[in-house]
């Protein structure tokens, strides 16, 4: 069975804008059951500003929210990652095998490339914002119900397709 207490890391891409809005969306409506991280495969420097207004106008935690590598996540003391949820397809290539713990792993596609090529970037990131805050809503009512490890895996993996 999976422990009261998890830990869940989003990882997309350069740790901006999916890993950022996903941590602190779960951080928000969950506190207390979640260690949330996030992380990019090529962090950049500076956090999206435009993420960072939609969190605060959504009433979310930006506190000490920035961009960030694996590396700060993964180093020998490092809280044990239960689960993994990768938000980009250079975050889903990365080889999760081998981190400590074996933790599960889900890929969910969240950008619309289709709609991509008409949105502008606020628009495309107000749906990724709203995508995330469904899937992050359904994962955590699963987490909160304790189900079996390939069960929980399996549910993960089924909220990547769709658009909630």
């Amino acid at each position: 069975m999976i422990a009261a207490q998890m830990n869940v890391l989003f990882v997309c891409s350069d740790n901006t804008v999916l890993s950022i809005m996903a941590e602190s969306i779960l951080k928000g409506i969950s506190s207390n059951h979640f260690g949330v991280f996030s992380a990019g495969c090529l962090p950049r420097a500076a956090l999206d500003e435009y993420v960072l207004q939609l969190l605060k106008a959504h009433h979310l935690p930006v506190l000490g929210v920035h961009p960030k590598g694996l590396h700060a996540v993964r180093f020998p003391t490092a809280p044990k990652m239960d689960f993994i949820i990768t938000l980009s397809d250079v975050a889903a290539e990365e080889p999760w095998a081998d981190w400590a713990g074996e933790p599960l792993v889900a890929h969910w596609q969240v950008w619309d490339r289709d709609a991509a090529v008409l949105a502008t970037p606020e628009a495309m990131v107000r749906d990724a914002f709203w995508t995330l805050r469904r899937r992050i809503q359904i994962f955590a009512s699963l987490l909160q119900r304790k189900l079996s490890p390939p069960i929980l895996q399996r549910r993960a993996r089924t909220l990547s397709p769709s658009y909630l």
